[in-house]
């Protein structure tokens, strides 16, 4: 059985998400929890709309539609608000740009290593299948992603901004129409997009760091 290479991979993961918490020199961490606060900020704004529908008072449409804007404004001004907030990280980025991606280099490195020494002790045969499954399931994971969210990454938020646009042009006749569910939607779908993406990069540094470990067994020439 293959349990125990399953499990230094689930294993794996978990360090991963730890370190990610230890400190902002990784990659993207104030990002997430940035993004995770304006996707709060909508998904708030979706409930407070299913309520505005029920009950048709403008109370709830006006605090929806407040939500959704201050939601839409995070997601605009991010960039200027992230170079504020570490703006001392991004100096000394510029000053050396591949001082931040060999520093979150060596921090992974330590861990990787542990996990393929690990690995290259597991015989090739449950490596290569467990590689083989590994890889099948992120292609099934990412074909389905595509059918959910398709290439949102590409356009990003327009759509949605334009729909809000053109929903706040007259603001005492605005209804949930087609229009406006699109402003509402945009958002979450751009979200899931980006987390199944990450997930993904994330399962294809497990499949790297399985393909080495098989690497490591082969007699070199």
């Amino acid at each position: 059985m293959s349990d125990s290479i399953y499990r230094a991979l689930k294993g794996l993961s978990r360090r991963e998400t730890i370190l990610c918490k230890q400190g902002s020199r990784l990659p993207k961490h104030l990002e997430f929890k940035l993004y995770a606060f304006y996707l709060s900020l909508i998904l708030i704004a979706i409930v407070v709309a299913f309520v505005w529908q029920l009950t048709r008072l403008e109370t709830f449409k006006v605090t929806s539609l407040i939500f959704l804007l201050t939601g839409y404004f995070g997601i605009i001004a991010h960039p200027a608000l992230l170079f504020i907030v570490r703006s001392k990280e991004i100096r000394l980025h510029f000053k050396n740009p591949f001082n931040l991606v060999y520093s979150n280099a060596q921090e992974t490195e330590k861990i990787d290593k542990k996990y393929i020494d690990f690995l290259s002790k597991k015989s090739p045969e449950k490596l290569e299948v467990v590689l083989l499954e590994v890889k099948a399931q992120k292609h099934i994971f990412e074909q389905k992603t595509a059918l959910l969210v398709g290439s949102i990454e590409r356009i990003g938020f327009a759509p949605g901004i334009l729909a809000l646009l053109i929903s706040l042009d007259k603001l005492s006749e605005i209804e949930l129409d087609w229009v406006l569910s699109i402003a509402y939607i945009i958002p979450i779908i751009y979200f899931f997009g980006a987390f199944s993406r990450l997930l993904a990069s994330k399962v294809s540094r497990h499949i790297s760091i399985l393909e080495l470990a098989i690497a490591n067994q082969k007699p070199h020439s």
